[in-house]
């Protein structure tokens, strides 16, 4: 029952080391599926083959009891791979296409889209009574959050967010590190993601030529709900995508959600989201055809949070700072986290704060916690550093929970039931950037951002 050890060269090239990853009963309850498969499997359809895609297919697929029966990508290469993994599964361009053709021949779907498509997708299993694994963010638009969240409570279904990190020993000690409360009540969060890489003036282009769509491409499907626009080769498809306002939600719906989720759940928030959020962001020397385009290169984003149990009661922030540092290209101060973090670092075996990563500042101490494979350590205020991690059980991967519950019932650990909360945030904070210095208010009864 132990996870086998991941490294990321690992994880992107295809997640070869999950096959030896054996079933993990994590939850409990009355099983819900039908089973419909007539080798009493999970029936299970992956819309979406290549990139993450590929990786979500390959770490549901390692599980003993599921059964990929149907495929489905806009991309007929990356289909035509999917397609030799699972030579007995039928193939589909169009999603829609395959919910009318299979009916109630599948149990459960991944959506592992491009951001923009994630909704359409969700929402359509869940009316159907389908289990889903879907890929953070569980949407592009904010308003999609709660319908997402609301349908998938009436139809009583499993759901897994795909922060498959959760699982990992890092975030998992994270989780412990905060409930010790070794660091005392909680007073603020920094999350932080410094990217290396060159922010070209070329990679933000615009107006873009027009190319043919290739054969092996259904743009239109593509597309999804997005506004129209001629294809351009190299751009959009297969990853590019995520800059594009109109398509992806920044870093910040990316790692970001990484990096927020074990602070979510070692906090215990649940459905706890802020009541405000502000946003700094770059200029770019951008024109403004580009800024409608594109989402700005760096951000710093602050939430401020009610008082929760974590806190005494008392309210408390989170910050996100993001952008590009590296030798040609100096990032601003006031996009990093602040200075004096630097020597809480110090004060552990890392030396120095990761590139990615996160801080929790209690009344007696901080933790430290890296993105992905680090362990959190405790810096306290008198003085002394707490280095042996937290004991937590082992446990399965991210994927194989989610078939578990599809089978055996109960909730998975990043269950929409809190995460469409969590997504709120993120696309508070990307609606933020699009309104820089503006205080944007949250109503989160009417779940309406002012």
């Amino acid at each position: 029952m132990k996870r086998s050890d991941m490294t990321r060269r690992s994880f992107v090239r295809g997640m070869s080391a999950l096959a030896g990853l054996t079933s993990f009963a994590g939850c409990c309850g009355p099983a819900i599926t039908k089973r419909r498969s007539a080798n009493m499997l999970l029936s299970h359809a992956c819309i979406g083959t290549g990139n993450m895609a590929w990786a979500d297919l390959c770490g549901l697929k390692s599980h003993p009891d599921i059964h990929i029966t149907a495929l489905c990508d806009v991309d007929a290469n990356y289909l035509a791979k999917a397609k030799a993994a699972c030579p007995d599964a039928r193939i589909y361009r169009n999603a829609f296409e395959m919910f009318e053709a299979e009916g109630d021949r599948i149990d459960s779907v991944n959506v592992s889209t491009p951001d923009h498509t994630h909704a359409q997708y969700v929402l359509e299993a869940l009316r159907r009574g389908l289990h889903v694994y879907g890929q953070k963010p569980l949407c592009h638009e904010l308003e999609d959050c709660r319908k997402i969240e609301t349908l998938a409570a009436e139809k009583g279904v499993a759901t897994q967010m795909g922060t498959q990190i959760a699982a990992y020993e890092c975030d998992r000690q994270t989780v412990a590190a905060i409930k010790s409360g070794k660091i005392g009540e909680i007073r603020h969060v920094w999350l932080f993601s410094t990217r290396r890489g060159e922010p070209k003036k070329e990679y933000f282009a615009w107006p873009l030529k027009a190319d043919p769509v290739p054969a092996t491409l259904d743009w239109k499907t593509w597309l999804g709900p997005a506004p129209y626009r001629p294809y351009s080769e190299k751009v959009y498809h297969p990853f590019t995508w995520r800059k594009w306002r109109d398509f992806g939600t920044s870093w910040l719906g990316d790692l970001g959600l990484h990096l927020m989720s074990p602070v979510w759940l070692g906090m215990e928030l649940g459905k706890n989201g802020p009541t405000s959020v502000v946003a700094e962001v770059s200029d770019d020397d951008w024109t403004p055809e580009q800024r409608a385009q594109y989402w700005p290169s760096m951000s710093h984003l602050t939430w401020t949070f009610p008082g929760v149990k974590a806190t005494g009661g008392k309210s408390f922030k989170i910050e996100w700072c993001d952008g590009f540092d590296n030798v040609s290209f100096r990032i601003e101060p006031k996009f990093l986290p602040p200075a004096f973090l630097q020597d809480i670092a110090a004060r552990t075996p890392h030396g120095k704060l990761p590139l990615q990563g996160r801080v929790i500042e209690g009344t007696e101490g901080w933790i430290l916690s890296t993105h992905y494979v680090k362990q959190p350590y405790i810096v306290l205020k008198n003085g002394k550093t707490i280095v042996d991690a937290p004991d937590v059980a082992t446990v399965c991967s991210h994927w194989h929970e989610f078939v578990n519950c599809c089978l055996q019932g109960g909730k998975a650990q990043s269950d929409f039931g809190w995460t469409a909360r969590m997504t709120e945030m993120s696309l508070m904070g990307n609606a933020a950037q699009l309104t820089p210095g503006k205080v944007r208010n949250w109503n989160s009864q009417k779940g309406v951002l002012a």
